[in-house]
């Protein structure tokens, strides 16, 4: 006990105290300085805040995308008439960071850039593209009752994921809110045209 309350241990004790406390406090700004880090990086391009997707900001119109980016029809034949068309990149990248994809379909309503499917081919890149779009939206998604897709809500877009149960296959669209409520209105209006003819 005497050796306890020796002047050499309170000291030693002291220098430990502080020591403790120093450590604490240089992990917890190192902690702060790489939360604030990764904040910077994942919020620094997210196309919810940039209302873009790969340098193509959505409401642009084709011409305009086209003057930096080659892009091939697939819907032209098909779809004579239709406000909707569908088209693919000629180089496109097959991967978001280390999230390999299928393809990718960019979606044009009635001449701009509305959408952009994603398709990923496993579980593995199925998740990663949902913890991807956590990041970008702030948190997770909600569940829509009726289809189970998940739901992510921006300020300017949206994403849907609906995955295949059997093998994690999935296709992901994101659009831009404010073209979204011009193609529901389209769609309602050309469901009531077709229920005419039925």
């Amino acid at each position: 006990m005497a050796l306890l309350k020796s002047p050499r241990f309170v000291l030693l004790e002291r220098w430990l105290g502080l020591l403790v406390f120093l450590m604490a406090a240089i992990g917890a700004a190192h902690a702060q300085d790489a939360l604030k880090k990764n904040t910077a990086l994942a919020g620094r391009s997210t196309m919810d805040q940039t209302h873009s997707f790969r340098g193509m900001v959505f409401g642009s119109s084709l011409e305009e995308v086209e003057k930096t980016i080659k892009l091939d029809s697939i819907s032209e034949e098909h779809a004579k008439g239709d406000p909707l068309k569908i088209y693919i990149r000629s180089e496109e990248k097959k991967s978001l960071g280390d999230v390999a994809i299928q393809e990718v379909a960019y979606y044009f309503f009635e001449g701009k850039f509305y959408a952009v499917v994603i398709a990923t081919m496993d579980y593995r890149q199925t998740e990663n593209l949902r913890k991807a779009l956590d990041i970008v939206y702030g948190g997770s998604p909600h569940r829509e009752k009726e289809s189970q897709n998940l739901v992510w809500n921006g300020k300017n877009t949206t994403a849907f994921m609906r995955s295949d149960r059997v093998t994690g296959e999935a296709r992901t669209m994101i659009s831009s809110n404010e073209l979204q409520k011009n193609y529901e209105r389209f769609s309602r209006e050309s469901a009531v045209k077709a229920a005419s003819e039925l």
